[in-house]
């Protein structure tokens, strides 16, 4: 039922041939009888003749769910030399659903360069590494067998009114019962059983009452209306067969009248020529989803659509999205917009597997295998889920099953997420896009969770069904490093742009490179502000990496040229601090301000002393005097700056002079210049009382330069004296 919607009923005449002949031509008709077991037996017999008998032994084997011999078979075809392309794409199929997958690729790629026109293959080139990318995309779910499985077919669950509906090949309490050639079991009826709504044990399981539905041959699976008032029935077509004997598959819909189902009528698209079924309907119902083989599709069986209008349903329309050249079947459309089906046409781990995608701008878009354990290398099909999207029912024949196809509840983790797109474009500083560029994708941890390049077109897409943050990190040969964060919610468009702009390395570099002061460890998420002395401009606001650097490039320079900028480093906790770079580009390269400058920062503590720790320019007076010149004022800003952006610190300020004068005078005067500036600095900040001022005079000397005493002192230097005259910013408390 799964494998073909066919069904035959078809008798050809054999006369007098030869055995060897006999034998062929009675198993290829058993087999297109659907007769598989009888085929196989009679095939094998005549396995040696050509490929042709080999390849329908094959499809024999294939279609009794015996595997290896179908291995086996296309093993040897594809090893004669009357092979053809397909052979070894079945031969792929084969491995797959024997989890020989490193095989099956290599199987694919002879197939590719076979038949170099099959554009589908394009999807199948990197088998394994698809697979693996299903297990991690993955949510976590848990699959278990039905305990009211049997060993015969059980599958296309629904529940409805608070039953469970599916369809079966179990035995039946008749007189007469008829059995299917196809695999020897009963014609499929349509079962009812009761739910307890506690335990969700299933019992009572009944064929449907209803005379009306399970006829003579096959019933089933159905679909209810999201109403609950029509239910669609997938069902042998009674009154008429094809020219060729077939009894092809159609649709019947059955309305509730009050209480009572009408007797079902055949959709007005059936034919007898193909087949149509495996209905399911749009959240709203206006919208029929069906299987069908019928002209015009892209091969084996495809997925249609149908409208309500008018009064009737619409000519099908092929939903050429997500079609392929192989079956794809049993759609099913959740009311969350996640729609499900099964194909043979994409990658995946054998036989038909389950597949989703979403409904969105009237189309099928984002199709993904779901993974394992969802999927099997047997057929996965017919999914029916619960409003909660977390929980329902699959089909399936996989192994370890009650035998043939069994039914299996789901429970996941969390309702399946689509994925979004984030679309890197890669730029230069003037808008030309640059191919080739190394993208690495990371989490906002810093995992690294991909690395991709960019295209002929500077682009490059990383697909995702997390939520979160996500950086973006660019690098190329002659261009500096960019970065970019894209957040993802769940109310974020399918695809989400990330552009990166690279510059291009000119020749000319600065680095700025900043320590700790007192353990010299490199300090990283360092503010660092440029401003080009020589413009005027703010160059940037840029933040140290995990080595403490930041690298820019200096633009419209050549050699010789000079460069002047102002920098300020801050970081939180630690003390600003400013400084100024000049110098001459004598050589192409990179400029390391830290070997001219002092570019480490302090952490603020106490006993730090604020004029060293921000390279405080000399507070000047003028001689004898105490009050506060115009360029002392510049410096006492800074110490005011600083007590503004840290208000719980607490500081003292010290004046101190040189030896020259007495011990008296000198302590008077830097008392009063200590006062002074500390009263600069309270009229400026919250809190005044946290600064003090206190002279010291010339008792803190630091060089030993003495001017008193019973000796006659050496002449000193004015540079000797300008160490001692000097004014401390020590912090006291925090």
């Amino acid at each position: 039922m799964k494998r073909t919607l066919l069904f035959a009923v078809s008798c050809i005449l054999i006369g007098w041939v030869s055995a060897q002949e006999k034998h062929e031509i009675i198993g290829t008709n058993q087999l297109n009888e659907y007769d598989y077991f009888a085929s196989v037996n009679s095939l094998e017999k005549v396995k040696d003749k050509d490929a042709g008998v080999l390849r329908k032994l094959a499809h024999g084997y294939d279609m009794i769910g015996n595997y290896p011999n179908a291995e086996a078979c296309y093993a040897t075809i594809c090893k004669r030399p009357d092979r053809i392309a397909n052979d070894h794409l079945e031969y792929a199929r084969a491995l797959m659903k024997c989890q020989k997958y490193v095989e099956a690729e290599d199987q694919l790629k002879i197939y590719s360069q076979l038949d170099p026109k099959d554009s589908e293959m394009e999807r199948f080139k990197l088998l394994n590494e698809s697979l693996s990318k299903y297990a991690a995309q993955a949510a976590t779910i848990k699959i278990q067998n039905a305990p009211f499985n049997t060993e015969q077919e059980d599958f296309g669950p629904v529940i409805y009114n608070g039953k469970l509906l599916f369809t079966s090949s179990r035995k039946k309490n008749e007189v007469v019962i008829r059995k299917w050639l196809g695999n020897r079991l009963s014609f499929l009826d349509l079962y009812v059983a009761d739910i307890n709504p506690s335990t969700n044990e299933i019992t009572n399981i009944q064929p449907i009452p209803s005379k009306k539905v399970n006829k003579k041959y096959h019933e089933g699976p159905v679909a209810f209306s999201p109403d609950g008032k029509q239910a669609y029935i997938t069902r042998n077509n009674y009154e008429e067969k094809a020219i060729d004997g077939t009894r092809h598959f159609s649709l019947f819909v059955s309305n509730l009248v009050g209480e009572t189902w009408s007797e079902p009528e055949p959709i007005v698209f059936n034919s007898n020529d193909y087949s149509v079924g495996h209905a399911t309907l749009s959240p709203d119902g206006k919208t029929l989803f069906f299987a069908s083989d019928m002209p015009g599709g892209k091969g084996g069986v495809d997925i249609y659509r149908s409208h309500w209008e008018n009064g009737t349903w619409s000519i099908p329309e092929n939903m050429a999205s997500i079609n392929t050249s192989s079956d794809d079947m049993f759609p099913f459309f959740h009311e969350s917009g996640v729609f499900f089906f099964s194909s043979e046409g994409y990658p995946g781990y054998g036989g038909l597997d389950v597949f989703i995608c979403q409904y969105k701008d009237d189309d099928l878009r984002q199709i993904r295998n779901v993974g394992a354990p969802f999927n099997s290398p047997g057929d996965d099909f017919s999914v029916w889920m619960n409003k909660d999207g977390v929980t329902g029912m699959i089909s399936s024949n996989r192994a370890g099953g009650k035998g043939n196809d069994d039914l299996y509840t789901f429970t996941m983790e969390k309702p399946f997420a689509f994925a979004r797109n984030i679309r890197v474009l890669a730029k230069d500083e003037k808008g030309n896009r640059l191919p080739g560029v190394l993208i690495k994708v990371k989490d906002q941890n810093g995992k690294e969770l991909a690395t991709l390049t960019t295209d002929a077109d500077a682009e490059a897409t990383y697909e995702t069904s997390e939520t979160g943050a996500f950086l973006i990190d660019g690098s190329k040969k002659d261009y500096f490093e960019s970065s970019e964060k894209v957040v993802v919610t769940d109310e974020s468009p399918e695809n989400l742009p990330a552009d990166l702009v690279l510059e291009k390395d000119p020749g000319f570099m600065i680095l700025v490179k900043v320590l700790d002061k007192k353990s010299s460890a490199v300090l990283d998420s360092v503010k660092v502000t440029l401003i080009n002395n020589m413009t005027g401009k703010e160059e940037g606001v840029f933040y140290t990496n995990k080595d403490g650097q930041i690298k820019r490039p200096i633009y419209d320079k050549k050699l010789n040229d000079r460069v002047s900028y102002n920098i300020r480093l801050e970081k939180k906790g630690y003390l600003p601090k400013g400084t100024t770079y000049n110098k001459e580009l004598t050589v192409p390269g990179v400029y390391d301000v830290s070997k001219d400058l002092n570019l480490s920062i302090e952490k603020m503590e106490v006993g730090t002393d604020l004029a060293k720790a921000i390279d405080l320019k000399p507070i000047y007076f003028d001689l004898a005097k105490f009050n506060i010149r115009p360029d002392a004022a510049v410096e006492l800003d800074k110490i005011v700056a600083i007590m503004n952006e840290f208000p719980t610190m607490v500081v003292e300020l010290g004046a101190h002079t040189d030896c020259r004068g007495t011990a008296s005078k000198n302590l008077e005067l830097s008392q009063k210049r200590a006062d002074a500036s500390a009263e600069y600095i309270k009229s400026r900040i919250k809190d005044p009382w946290r600064i003090s001022g206190k002279g010291y005079g010339e008792s803190k000397i630091l060089n030993g330069c003495t001017c008193e005493g019973p000796k006659k002192q050496p002449k000193y230097t004015e540079t000797q004296h300008a160490v001692n005259r000097r004014t401390e910013f020590l912090v006291v408390k925090i």
